[in-house]
């Protein structure tokens, strides 16, 4: 297997058949031998069916979370690399074409940064992109020694090899650093390539980022690992 895609997915109806439908068409036009795997974090629309319906294959995570789920995925993955993106389009899979194009370059994981991209008006609410996620990025390069741009980015490509190297556990949205982070710390090479973001397809659903108390998360997460993570775990 090539790749593996890992699609979280907690009530996305509305667009997970149009994410795994553009993972199917890059597998085909980068003759790729890959697989989509959309995990359903508990959802109570017909996400599970249409996902199926699309071609992916449905694992059920029964524990919730951002974490839990893409944590869940990775176990399933089957191929020489892994993807992850969200499910509710806000992510283009038929950028994946970017990301396979550098897979022979020198790196453990390939962060797609929404900043060096363009951001689509309202996909991304004024105080995430303007206060939030800046002031978090900005906590992760000085604590660890980065120049990224955009760590709390949801669409990464990986090494399988390298993601079998760290033990994640987090379970919400501060899994997003905690990838980061754990990478660092293991000396591992994280690069950047520009993405796109276009404004999520949800008709009624509302976000599942809580700012206040993930943006909380995400840094007692980042000191914790700063001050008492051990290399390896």
């Amino acid at each position: 297997m090539d790749l593996s895609i890992v699609i979280p997915c907690l009530n996305e109806e509305n667009t997970i058949d149009i994410c795994v439908k553009k993972c199917l068409q890059s597998f085909q036009k980068l003759n790729i031998k890959g697989e989509v795997i959309v995990v359903d974090n508990q959802s109570t629309d017909n996400s599970y069916n249409k996902a199926k319906e699309a071609g992916a294959k449905v694992i059920s995570c029964e524990a919730r979370g951002y974490g839990s789920a893409i944590r869940e995925g990775f176990k399933e993955a089957q191929g020489e690399y892994v993807l992850m993106a969200d499910g509710d389009n806000s992510y283009d899979f038929l950028q994946i074409e970017d990301f396979w194009n550098m897979r022979h370059k020198d790196f453990d994981m390939i962060l797609g940064s929404r900043f060096r991209g363009k951001i689509e008006k309202n996909a991304m609410p004024p105080l995430h992109r303007y206060f939030g996620t800046p002031l978090l990025t900005f906590i992760v390069n000085t604590l660890f020694f980065l120049h990224i741009t955009d760590s709390q980015s949801g669409m990464r490509f990986f090494k399988k090899s390298s993601l079998d190297k760290i033990k994640l556990e987090s379970t919400g949205m501060e899994f997003a650093s905690e990838l980061t982070v754990k990478f660092r710390l293991n000396g591992m090479k994280i690069i950047e390539i520009p993405i796109n973001l276009y404004k999520d397809g949800r008709i009624n659903g509302k976000p599942h980022l809580k700012p206040w108390r993930d943006g909380m998360r995400h840094l007692l997460y980042m000191l914790k690992m700063r001050f008492f993570y051990k290399k390896g775990n």
